[in-house]
């Protein structure tokens, strides 16, 4: 463990860099009395100190454990508790457990830090973050040739943007002018100037960024719904299948559910329902008004208190297409945004057998599902659904194996096919038919999806 400039190494306060000592004493200042707070990569300790002495209790983590045992004898007090542990891989407490999180000239050592922002944010009620700006301290300039402690800086506009996306609001700005700079207030965006930037945090809209489910369950209202309706009739539960359920337009008040995605303006669907009082819409509105299910929608209106606007900015920021033309699609896009590990389809068909009529938003609907299948989410898709054709036969989905049967199977983490050859070739009139898509075939597949 060395005094790099990046780490302060010393055993009294005097000789630590002002700066630094300065940012602790700001958060032992402003976070509520007696706050427990989560003091992430702490170095040696001595902000965990700070803060210690001035009553709060302190857990004072860091992945250097030549540190910490430094820390634990030159600047250890009874409301400090140290821990070992890497910030890039840091998994949070219980929700809620923290009052306050300190991250502090932490942020720009690590590659990817949204991670650690939505796990802080699910762990911490509140966030003192800090970065260097790169407006004055450009990353490339560091050293002459970049620095090979930081993987970027950030101006005040980017930090901002990140902090939004991980679940942050920003309710108010600090900066430091210098190495030896206390802590100042943003005054006319006088921060713009600092080099280095200080946020204090909440959480945003609590309905929009929160734990993560692992597993969501999106319902559409084709025919392939039903298969959702067997699955969790059979087990008893919705929450034994999938940690949540989101239900599109008037499924919010048929099925049971934690979200309902309705991204059609509510002044729209108000004119529509006006015009056709008996109808479905008319229906939907009336109970869209007392509903207690949040409600994803693109624009909000006071008379429906349940609804809450789709974070439109924050996902193209993220995931970078503008390209939704159904519900379906931004909810989809959304399960991408907020992380989620699977997402299983029902009552996403689009086309049917036997339909010479087709729904706009399928194709729009898979190119979301290829967005996340490359991030890795795993996807399900009821076997009557002709959502990425799964109401075909694994075989119909290789096209041009039609002299092989395609059976692919797990090795391990490998796919590996076993190829068999077919035992006899089809017609000439049996190929033409195939090779016909003037109508869906009649395709009746009686199997439920297990």
């Amino acid at each position: 463990m060395k005094n790099t400039g990046e780490r302060q190494v010393e055993t009294e306060l005097s000789k630590i860099r002002r700066d630094h000592t300065a940012r602790y004493e700001f958060a032992a200042k402003v976070l509520p009395k007696d706050s427990l707070i989560i003091d992430l990569a702490c170095g040696i300790g001595y902000g965990s100190n700070i803060m210690a002495k001035a009553g709060h209790r302190v857990i004072a983590i860091d992945r250097d454990e030549e540190a910490l045992e430094f820390g634990k004898k030159h600047w250890k007090h009874k409301n400090i508790h140290f821990a070992a542990g890497d910030a890039e891989k840091f998994s949070g407490g219980e929700i809620g457990e923290f009052g306050a999180a300190v991250c502090f000239e932490t942020v720009e050592h690590i590659s990817d830090p949204k991670p650690l922002l939505k796990t802080l944010r699910a762990s911490a009620e509140t966030l003192l973050v800090s970065v260097p700006n790169e407006t004055v301290m450009p990353w490339a300039n560091v050293d002459g040739n970049g620095t090979k402690f930081h993987f970027r800086h950030y101006t005040k506009a980017q930090f901002e943007q990140l902090l939004n996306e991980t679940g942050w609001q920003v309710v108010e700005w600090f900066g430091q002018e210098g190495p030896e700079s206390e802590v100042e207030p943003d005054k006319l965006f006088a921060v713009e100037g600092c080099r280095t930037i200080i946020a204090s945090c909440i959480h945003a809209d609590d309905q929009m960024f929160r734990t993560i489910p692992d597993h969501v369950s999106i319902l559409g209202l084709g025919p392939s719904l039903d298969q959702y309706t067997d699955k969790v009739k059979r087990l008893g539960s919705r929450h034994k299948f999938c940690d949540e359920t989101w239900a599109i337009n008037m499924l919010g008040d048929v099925f049971q559910c934690d979200y309902v995605f309705h991204m059609d303006d509510i002044r729209i669907q108000e004119i529509r329902a006006k015009a056709l009082p008996d109808s479905n819409i008319a229906a939907m509105v009336e109970w869209m008004k007392m509903s207690k299910t949040p409600i994803i929608t693109s624009r909000g209106h006071p008379d429906y208190p349940a609804m809450i606007e789709f974070p439109l900015e924050a996902v193209l920021n993220e995931l970078r297409y503008g390209y939704f033309n159904s519900t379906a699609a931004y909810a989809v896009a959304y399960a991408i945004f907020i992380g989620v590990k699977k997402i299983s389809l029902f009552g996403m068909d689009f086309t049917y057998p036997s339909s010479h009529d087709a729904e706009k938003g399928r194709g729009c609907v898979e190119f979301w599902l290829g967005i996340a299948a490359a991030r890795g989410i795993q996807l399900a898709i009821g076997n009557k659904s002709t959502l990425l054709d799964s109401i075909n036969t694994e075989q119909e989905r290789f096209y041009g194996y039609d002299t092989l049967e395609v059976k692919p199977y797990l090795d391990g983490e490998n796919v590996k096919i076993e190829f068999t050859e077919v035992e006899k070739l089809p017609t000439a009139e049996e190929i033409e038919k195939k090779y016909c898509h003037k109508k869906h075939p009649n395709v009746i597949v009686e199997e439920n999806d297990e």
